[in-house]
């Protein structure tokens, strides 16, 4: 105990100042903690007592280097293991942050036209095949008439164009949705229906009766699209998976051919050697 007493309070005897450039939050020998790096660390939530919580991480920030510098005195079998690791990780640090900065800015410039997706598309379809279902539906609410049933029943049978302008005639409350979408879009409307409307088959159809004000009407839903596991997804809906895909394989060799012209110009400028 007094051996690591002698080396923690000798750790803290000499100490050469260097001022800060910037407004600090505290020392350690002759490391600061600038205001600003505590910031950009720090989540602070609107409406914060912002100086209190500065104030705590650099209470935190000040014991984490005592910590460590004790650690570093009282361990001295473990210092070149500690700067052999230290060093390992600034260098995949680095690569990962150059990696991540060439990758943003290099995938931005880059522009891949529709037959290249489509033929990349067609040529893998097996890389498409769904695990999970997606659907196309469309609802209605009508009076509850004779006569508005007798209608529905044509109309149920109409594309959705068709089905659009009758909607916008009869000033219909409704949707089409002819975009792909997964069961989960279904569940806003389940609760309406008794029928389980993602197990309805193609074209079918699911009906209930409300009561609003007094007035009865009736609301149907149809399923118009479905795609079941197993099969190969349209075009239309994996079309950012596919180009992401072949942005990533582009980045790949774009990285590769990079890192290769920086190893190869470190050995022939006499910076970097082989032994």
């Amino acid at each position: 105990m007094r051996k690591f007493l002698a080396v923690f309070f000798g750790s803290l005897l000499t100490v050469c100042r260097r001022e800060p450039s910037e407004p600090a939050l505290a020392r350690y020998r002759d490391r600061y903690l600038l205001r600003s790096e505590a910031l950009n660390r720090l989540s602070i939530p609107a409406g914060s007592d912002t100086a209190l919580l500065l104030r705590a991480y650099a209470a935190e920030w000040l014991r984490q280097q005592a910590l460590a510098d004790t650690a570093y005195q009282l361990l001295p079998k473990l210092r070149s293991q500690i700067e052999e690791q230290v060093q390992d990780y600034r260098t995949k640090l680095l690569i990962a942050y150059l990696s991540r900065m060439l990758s943003e800015e290099v995938m931005s410039q880059w522009e891949i036209s529709d037959s290249t997706l489509i033929k990349t598309y067609e040529s893998q379809p097996e890389v498409f095949r769904t695990v999970q279902p997606y659907y196309q539906y469309r609802w209605v609410q009508i009076p509850a008439t004779w006569l508005a049933r007798v209608e529905l029943a044509r109309y149920l049978s109409m594309p959705d164009s068709a089905w659009q302008r009758w909607l916008k005639e009869k000033n219909y409350p409704g949707r089409i949705v002819s975009q792909w979408v997964p069961r989960s879009a279904l569940d806003s409307l389940q609760a309406f229906f008794p029928t389980t409307l993602s197990l309805l088959p193609l074209q079918g159809v699911a009906q209930s009766v409300r009561v609003e004000s007094g007035r009865s009407y009736l609301l149907v839903f149809q399923l118009t699209g479905l795609i079941v596991p197993g099969q190969i997804l349209p075009f239309e809906l994996v079309r950012d998976q596919v180009k992401n895909l072949l942005l990533q394989q582009r980045l790949h060799a774009w990285l590769k051919a990079f890192e290769d012209s920086l190893y190869q110009r470190a050995l022939a400028s006499g910076v970097g050697e082989l032994y």
